[in-house]
């Protein structure tokens, strides 16, 4: 999650914090390429599309760790605001449609052959790669994410773009029916001896609890950016998400029940760059980028023209667009100016009879990824599934090691640090902090004194992350011990 907190601007840019943070931190723009272009290039080149059966095993983990370094790569291009390489190879080799390929890929393993693999206990021994296959629909999404807001983007994708909206929309809609028990307070964090007592299947779960709701914010995004692009979207894409899907009225729920607001214990809390925060009295009126996000995309359908004369309104719908003109005021038109104009036709909405919409003939084009995936697989998920349990969750010790060290290569900790939205805390003090504890790596100080006064209280923390970082490392080293395996997963 560290890699996906990023501030979107409402341009339809992404912009990171960046910054080494080796002793002294360096400025944020001079944030270091993860790839050069040749090794972008190369890496597109070599996405494919893979079959469900083929989810987790070797190549797909090493397409895994392609996709993950173009990620970040994209997104430090947009902070530095230089040459979007990644951008640039993915539209001239046609691999958009392959990461919607990915995507929705994943989506149908997870409803079809996930549930059967629960019932083999296929996390028995390492819930590491089961993780990644799930982390891997994140790491997708958020690569589209970082390039759709291009238009050149939005047309290579082409066809494919019908399925990556009606992805989208499935996760507005997961939004807007998401139960309010959800909004619980978090659960404290388990300690280091509880958390190595969890079987694999409980790892596996407190992994992957904030993923879905990560997923539904990243939807929102690319939906307002394919919006922004109405001109350019097939003909059946647009009518499908106006009249089939009624997105107009999709939104809407998300102004009027936004989901990333929570009461807890009477505390306003926000849901912004993959956290909850604690929200002030002063700024709770103040726009995430997700709101801003939500409402440039009700703007942009409501405002086009070509969407105007599409648009199948009836008394539903207009009843439900209403609700909006409650959650208008001026702290927001201040905030973004154009949605004066959307008030005004909110207005004009409520007193004036909307002419139908336009009558003509239109060859219905659905989505087909998700179809036919299913389609070619639905006799035989459950040997996928046993497939799977037996040669990619269940493989033997020296595959096991192989994995964990290639994905530890992959993520290395210097990167992802970087990528944090926030500058380091102090400690003891809570000023920004340029200088950690050199034992554990995991504590920031912002001068030696904090340090020394802070170090009785860290000491037993600091022992205990240095000995689940020896025992990750022996699990690793050592080809007999199948214990340490879990110990590694943990830390």
């Amino acid at each position: 999650s560290i890699v996906n907190r990023r501030l979107s601007k409402t341009d339809g840019r992404i912009e990171h914090g960046l910054s080494r943070r080796r002793g002294e931190r360096l400025p944020r723009a001079m944030a270091d390429n993860v790839l050069s272009p040749y090794e972008a290039e190369a890496f597109c080149e070599q996405l494919t599309a893979f079959e469900i059966k083929s989810i987790g095993g070797a190549r797909w983990l090493a397409q895994h760790e392609y996709l993950e370094k173009l990620n970040v790569q994209a997104h430090v291009s947009i902070q530095n605001q230089s040459d979007e390489f990644v951008l640039d190879a993915l539209i001239l080799h046609n691999k958009l449609a392959v990461l919607v390929h990915e995507l929705i890929s994943i989506q149908v393993w997870r409803q079809h052959v996930y549930p059967q693999l629960v019932e083999l206990d296929f996390v028995a021994k390492s819930s590491m790669t089961a993780y990644m296959v799930f982390y891997h629909e994140v790491t997708v999404l958020s690569l589209l994410e970082a390039v759709m807001y291009n238009k050149e983007a939005v047309e290579a994708v082409e066809d494919s773009v019908l399925d990556l909206a009606e992805y989208c929309h499935q996760q507005i809609v997961w939004l807007n029916s998401r139960p309010p028990e959800d909004d619980v307070e978090e659960l404290p964090s388990k300690d280091s001896r509880a958390a190595l007592d969890q079987t694999g299947m409980e790892a596996l779960q407190e992994q992957m609890k904030d993923l879905p709701f990560d997923l539904a914010v990243k939807s929102v995004n690319i939906m307002r950016y394919l919006t922004d692009h109405i001109s350019v979207l097939p003909l059946a894409c647009l009518t499908r998400l106006l009249n089939v899907h009624d997105l107009p009225c999709s939104l809407a729920p998300l102004i009027t029940h936004a989901p990333w607001t929570r009461e807890i214990q009477g505390v306003t809390q926000k849901y912004y760059d993959s956290v909850w925060h604690d929200v002030k009295a002063s700024d709770r009126m103040t726009l995430t980028k997700t709101e801003a996000q939500v409402w440039i995309a009700l703007y942009n359908v409501i405002q086009d023209t070509e969407c105007r004369r599409k648009y199948e309104f009836n008394d539903y719908n207009k009843n439900e667009l209403l609700k909006v003109r409650g959650h208008f005021n001026d702290v927001l038109i201040d905030q973004l100016p154009m949605l004066n104009e959307l008030r005004r036709s909110m207005e004009e909405l409520a007193v004036l009879t909307t002419p139908p919409a336009e009558s003509a003939i239109v060859m219905e084009q659905l989505p087909e990824i998700h179809a036919h995936l299913v389609e070619v697989n639905s006799k035989i998920w459950p040997a996928i599934a046993a497939h799977q349990n037996l040669k990619v969750f269940n493989p033997d010790m020296k595959t096991i090691r192989a994995q964990a060290a290639r994905l530890a290569s992959t993520y290395d900790l210097d990167v992802l640090e970087s990528m944090l939205p926030d500058d380091p805390k102090c400690a003891k003090c809570g000023e920004p902090a340029s200088m950690r504890c050199s034992k554990c790596r995991g504590e920031w100080y912002c001068r030696r004194q904090c340090q020394v006064e802070s170090w009785k209280a860290h000491k037993k923390m600091c022992s205990m992350i240095c000995k689940a970082e020896k025992a990750a490392k022996d699990a690793l080293e050592s080809p007999e011990s199948g214990a340490a395996v879990d110990t590694a997963d943990t830390a």
